[in-house]
């Protein structure tokens, strides 16, 4: 039996077990959505993330990160920040869900908001074989400012 090259092993096992292709068209629609003269209709949509869950066979990819001012936090949602195709490996920062008071929370709960963080991690695609997409007005939603009754 002859053994195929190197690359086309690459390839035949990214096709199969990994989201490469899917990561590449929400990678391109981000970029697309962050167009300065981008608009939808008439509105300007005005994000530059598409917010997304990865999970394998039995669940949500989890990861703990650390804020700037060192509280530590979970968060299963990421941003695509870059993607090496070649290797199907992929550069995702997290986004820390939090709720209409700024409370960070689980991704089962009330999610008001996804705050963005400079917290990277480099995973391998061929790991997950899901990528649930959220909706990008999620991401740093401002709070709302509630007026105490006098």
């Amino acid at each position: 039996m002859g053994t195929k090259g190197g690359k086309d092993m690459e390839k035949g096992r990214c096709e199969k077990h990994c989201l490469c292709n899917e990561m590449e068209e929400l990678l391109e629609e981000q970029q697309r959505l962050s167009l300065e003269d981008f608009r939808f209709v008439c509105d300007k949509i005005g994000y530059d993330t598409i917010p997304f869950v990865l999970s394998n066979d039995k669940c949500a990819f989890e990861v703990f990160g650390r804020t700037k001012s060192g509280i530590f936090f979970t968060t299963q949602v990421f941003r695509l920040e870059s993607l090496d195709t070649r290797n199907c490996c992929a550069k995702l920062s997290m986004l820390i869900p939090v709720d209409i008071d700024g409370i960070p929370i689980d991704l089962c709960d009330e999610v008001f908001s996804l705050v963005r963080t400079n917290n990277c991690i480099l995973v391998d695609l061929s790991c997950f074989c899901s990528i649930q997409p959220l909706s990008p007005k999620l991401v740093n939603r401002e709070l709302p400012i509630v007026e105490p009754k006098c």
